[in-house]
């Protein structure tokens, strides 16, 4: 009789244990993707602070930990909207970086145009990797999150500054002869 009566409370225990296992668990997961999603946005400001410094070799080595933050979170987010915010971010930050580190390969080959064909082939790969985020962007599905549209918004405002700066540096550097062009 006692045994039963062991067998019972172990039963009861799991069963009014595993909910709360799995709440504390998924609170925990959400938590950890919140701090994971601050520190990406972190690393983003660093690499603005690094550019304003022209420190192009800083700021593409933070926006590159930022774009593999990007990736991290869009594989743990379930959702699609916020998980396409998080892929459009994430080629984002991979245009960035390939664009600080065309600028950087630049001014160590002596910074004189016309560019070395590295360079230019650097811009040319972030200029793709910039369409595919703003792709993302605007093929997104519709959400009532304004959390998610505000971030859409912003990361379609850096789009729209990187296009021209890459632009810019095309055409600064003697890039002429670029697909995206």
């Amino acid at each position: 009789m006692q045994e039963i009566s062991h067998v019972l409370l172990r039963l009861a225990l799991s069963l009014f244990l595993i909910p709360i296992l799995t709440l504390l668990t998924s609170t925990q997961l959400a938590a950890q993707s919140m701090g994971e999603h601050a520190e990406m946005d972190r690393l983003e400001q660093q690499a603005d602070d690094l550019e304003a410094q022209d420190d192009p070799e800083g700021a593409a080595l933070a926006i590159g930990k930022a774009a593999m933050m990007a990736e991290l979170l869009t594989q743990e987010t379930p959702t699609s909207p916020a998980q396409t915010i998080f892929q459009a971010a994430s080629r984002l930050y991979r245009a960035q970086e390939l664009g600080l580190r065309a600028l950087a390969l630049y001014q160590r080959t002596g910074g004189t145009p016309p560019a070395p064909a590295g360079v230019c082939q650097y811009l040319d790969q972030a200029g793709l990797k910039l369409e595919d985020s703003k792709g993302f962007l605007e093929n997104m599905p519709v959400t009532s999150r304004e959390e998610i549209k505000n971030s859409r918004n912003h990361l379609l405002q850096k789009n729209e500054e990187w296009q021209s700066l890459l632009q810019g540096l095309r055409e600064d550097l003697g890039c002429y002869a670029t697909p995206n062009q």
